[in-house]
Parts: C-alpha cells; sequence; structure tokens
C-alpha cells in the first residue's frame, strides 16, 4: 500500500511539475483544467459506479459528484467540466485544486471578516501562513451556541466550515466509499483499498499521454471488486434510473416550458377578450395542450424520483416545492374550459415555484427516510394538505388578477371577465379548503401513530389550524351583507395567502418544533 501511495506521489509530483510553467497564477491553473479535461466517456463510466454514502444509501457516483460540486461551487458544472470530471480531477490533483477559487462564499460579511474575495475563494485561504485554519475560533463558537441563538453570520460561516471539512475529505479521498467490506453483515462499504491510488495513479498519467487504456482497466477492476466482494445485492435498474433522472434533469426542463408557455398562454388569453377569432381560440387549446404535456412530463418526474427513493417524494422542502409546482398547474387546468387566463397564471405560478425549489438553499438530495417519516399515514397527509396549497396559490393569484381588472374596468368584456375569474377564485378557494380540512385531519392520525398524541401545538400544527380558519373565515365573509362583494371575495384570497406562506416557510425556516425535518 505505501509502495502504491509513493508512486502515485511521484507521478503528481511529475504532473505538477509539468504543468506548472503554464500554471503562474490561480486563473491559469483553472484554465488549464478547463483544457486538461478527464476524457468525457470515461468521467461517465466512472460516475456509473455505485457509492455508498455516509448515511448508507447507494447511489451511483454522478449523483454523489453533483451534490458535492453544489455544495461547493453552488453548480452542477465548474466551466465545461462535468461533475463526473471535476471529482475524478480533485481527487487526482488535489494539490492544484486547493489554488482554485471555486468554492462559493454567500455572505459578504465573513469575506470582509477574513479579508477573503466575494463570491469565491480558494481552499488555501482560509488557512494563514503558519497554516492554521483560519475559521476556527469563530466557528467553535457558533457551535457552543444553540441553533435558535445562531445570528446569520454564525450559519453561514457553518456552511462555509461543511465546505472546506468537504473539500479537505475529498483531497485525502475520505468520501469515496467505492469498496464493498468483503463479508461484512452491516453491507458497509469503505474508501480504502489499494485499487483506488492505482486508478487515480492511471488517470493522472492519462492527462499527461491523453492515452486512457490503462485508466479503463483500473476503472474495470473496481467495478470487479464490487460485483465480487458486495454483500449486498445493488438494483442496478435504480442506478440507472437515478443516472436517466440526473441526466434528463426534468424539472429545471419543466421551469423554463411553464414559463414560456404561460406567458404565451396569458397573452392568447388577453388578446381573445378583445377579438374572438378562431385563430386565437385554437393557439389557446394547442398552448393548453402543451401545458398537459409538460405536466405529465413533470408527473413522470416526480414517479421516477419516487421509484428510485423508495418512497413518496414529498418528505423535504424540495420535495414539497416540487409536488406544489404540479398542483397548481393542474388546479389551473382544471378549470381550462372556464377560463384560460386561470391557466396561464396557474402555469406561470408554477414556473416560479420550480424557479424557488432549483434555488441553492433547497436541496435537491434523495436521502434515506427518517423513521418518523415512514408511515402511509405522513404520505397521505402531505399529499392532500399540498394539494390545498397549490389551489390556495391559484386563488392568490386570481385576486391579484382580479383587484387588477377592477381597476382598469372600462368596457363590458372586462367586467365578464372578471366575474367569471371571481367564480373560479371562490372554487378554488372551497377546493383548497377542503384539501386542508381533510390533510389536517389525516395529519391528527399520523402524529398519533409517530409520536402517541392527536395534536400537540406544535408550531406546525398550531399554523395549519390558523391556516384553516384563515381560509374559512375568507369564504364566508359573504355572509356578512356589507362584505358581500367580489372586491372583499378577491382581497380576502390575497391576504389569506400569508398564511400558507408563514405555515409553509416560516415555520420550517424560523420555528423550530417536531417538524423541524421539513426544512
Amino acid at each position: 500500500m505505501k509502495i502504491i501511495n509513493s508512486l502515485y506521489r511521484i507521478i503528481l509530483l511529475f504532473l505538477l511539475t509539468n504543468l506548472s510553467i503554464a500554471a503562474q497564477s490561480k486563473a491559469d491553473i483553472y484554465n488549464l483544467f478547463q483544457t486538461k479535461t478527464i476524457l468525457a466517456s470515461h468521467a461517465a463510466t466512472f460516475g456509473a459506479l455505485p457509492l455508498q454514502t455516509a448515511d448508507g444509501r447507494f447511489e451511483p457516483v454522478n449523483t454523489f459528484s453533483s451534490e458535492i460540486l453544489r455544495k461547493l461551487h453552488h453548480s452542477d458544472k465548474i466551466g465545461n467540466l462535468s461533475s463526473e470530471q471535476f471529482l475524478l480531477s480533485l481527487l487526482t490533483m488535489p494539490e492544484m485544486w486547493m489554488h482554485v477559487p471555486f468554492i462559493y462564499i454567500k455572505n459578504k460579511e465573513i469575506s470582509k471578516h477574513y479579508g477573503l474575495p466575494e463570491r469565491q475563494i480558494a481552499y488555501i485561504e482560509i488557512f494563514d501562513d503558519n497554516g492554521d485554519y483560519r475559521l476556527q475560533k469563530d466557528v467553535d463558537a457558533a457551535f457552543s451556541k444553540p441553533p435558535s441563538a445562531r445570528s446569520k453570520f454564525d450559519k453561514d460561516l457553518l456552511k462555509l466550515n461543511e465546505q472546506i471539512h468537504i473539500f479537505s475529505q475529498l483531497a485525502n479521498r475520505e468520501m469515496l466509499n467505492l469498496f464493498p467490506v468483503p463479508d461484512d453483515k452491516n453491507h458497509s462499504w469503505t474508501n480504502e483499498n489499494e485499487l483506488l491510488p492505482v486508478y487515480l495513479s492511471a488517470v493522472a498519467d492519462a492527462l499527461q499521454k491523453d492515452e486512457w487504456k490503462t485508466a479503463n482497466s483500473a476503472l474495470q477492476a473496481i467495478a470487479e471488486y464490487q460485483a465480487k466482494n458486495s454483500t449486498l445485492k445493488i438494483d442496478n435498474k435504480k442506478l440507472q434510473a437515478e443516472l436517466l433522472y440526473n441526466r434528463l434533469n426534468i424539472f429545471a426542463f419543466c421551469k423554463k416550458f411553464y414559463f414560456v408557455l404561460g406567458a404565451h398562454l396569458f397573452v392568447f388569453a388577453f388578446v381573445f377578450l378583445f377579438k374572438q377569432k378562431k385563430s386565437v381560440k385554437i393557439g389557446i387549446v394547442l398552448q393548453t395542450g402543451l401545458i398537459a404535456a409538460v405536466l405529465a412530463y413533470h408527473l413522470f418526474g416526480i414517479i421516477l424520483r419516487s421509484y428510485i427513493s423508495g418512497y413518496a417524494p414529498w418528505t423535504n422542502a424540495y420535495e414539497t416545492m416540487v409536488y406544489v409546482g404540479l398542483v397548481t398547474v393542474a388546479a389551473g387546468l382544471i378549470f381550462a374550459r372556464k377560463s384560460a387566463i386561470t391557466v396561464a397564471l396557474a402555469t406561470l405560478f408554477g414556473g416560479v415555484i420550480l424557479f424557488v425549489s432549483g434555488l441553492n438553499w433547497l436541496d435537491p438530495q434523495i436521502s434515506p427516510l427518517a423513521p418518523v417519516l415512514n408511515s402511509p399515514w405522513l404520505m397521505i397527509h402531505v399529499a392532500v394538505i399540498v394539494a390545498a396549497y397549490g389551489f390556495f396559490g391559484v386563488s392568490f393569484l386570481l385576486g391579484i388578477t382580479n383587484l387588477i381588472l377592477f381597476k382598469a374596468i372600462k368596457s363590458c368584456k372586462y367586467i365578464k371577465a372578471s366575474n367569471q375569474l371571481t367564480v373560479i377564485n371562490e372554487l378554488s378557494l372551497w377546493a383548497g379548503l377542503a384539501f386542508m380540512t381533510i390533510g389536517t385531519f389525516v395529519g391528527a392520525v399520523w402524529a398519533n401513530e409517530s409520536w402517541g398524541r392527536y395534536w400537540g401545538w406544535d408550531p406546525k400544527e398550531t399554523w395549519a389550524l390558523i391556516t384553516l380558519v384563515v381560509y374559512a373565515i375568507a369564504l364566508h365573509l359573504r355572509l356578512i351583507k356589507q362584505w358581500d362583494s367580489p372586491t372583499v371575495l378577491n382581497w380576502a384570497s390575497v391576504l389569506a395567502f400569508a398564511s400558507v406562506l408563514m405555515t409553509y416557510f416560516g415555520v420550517n425556516y424560523y420555528l423550530t418544533g417536531m417538524h423541524s425535518y421539513g426544512s
């Protein structure tokens, strides 16, 4: 083993020496990595290997590398390098990557406090001239505080500390659990095997000579070792499904088309208010059909994720956002025959929701299901509650649109359209309230199964009840004579949505309770 590691170091030193002429600065090193790349086909084969994560889940290296790059760089690619190419390059040449400013730093206050560049830093910049970790004192202080007492500076500092720790582990090859432990009853995999340094040495040599035969053979040896020594049968169909899921990037695709189709349909629907021509009507039908097709693709993505994970994919913030987007667009399509504007607004909102789900503060990682979540009652509870959010979202948009129309009414066509949207708004509110009521009761059954009580005034439970009451009031205001008007109903549908935002985002990210896993 020592001989192999020494050989690796010699090859690496040789590589670094030859590259040092070109790499006179951080920018030069970065540009060098963009041209001296791992062969794409070899990286893809490497990405298809199964790997065991720290929480025991088996996933393709492709998934692992994507998650790592998102955490370090907040992107699925770095320049023209795929995540697998980046990971192999980092494993092969860690000393050079230490000097590349690619680690994302979010907080400008942290950059200013430590005299670091904004946005992106190099690993080496976190250490002083003596090799001491510059963040250590403040990280220890942040860890000593309870989570509720940590400032934004503390939280972002701990995230940066996690990024530095991940880079350090990768540089020391501590996270790449590619090798099953023979005859292990716990089915553990490890990164400690002589095949790994041999393989990475072959990759380093291939980068120099641009000849990948030896590296391909070394990679094949790892695959054969996995097949021979794994004590647990790996589901290759699920691995292939996950590779397909990663490659298609379904929800990003749907997001783009929701924006485009929603905007086009809104224009067609608005024009139809003035010119009810057959060509415009055909355009509306075609746009609606395309939205339905994208919605079906969106549903396919959720089903595929469910197959990969082994459970209904709405157990965390990212998954529920994706599901809310689906339900919102579906809720709009329910009213397609009555109002094309409703479909357009719902589709645009679906695109916004998927856009938010794709932001870096929501983690799309597939993880093993926590024991408390392993219940069919939970799956029903979340599915129904989130369906209510979709209808409430449609009502929110219709309310805003109607309030704008009330200000702009100058013809009977506007009046007719506004009255129609008000009726649809009320129907959407009733549907949302029905789902919210059923979901809350099912949630109580799940709470009794998981925690031994039906109701405990947990922040999430409390705000779910508040939301239920708020929407019940909004729908029954018309029973008061002076408030029985379309304007009041639409204002109520807009203002009531604040309780949904508090229940979904506020509780998960600003309050603590037994539902904290939702964040």
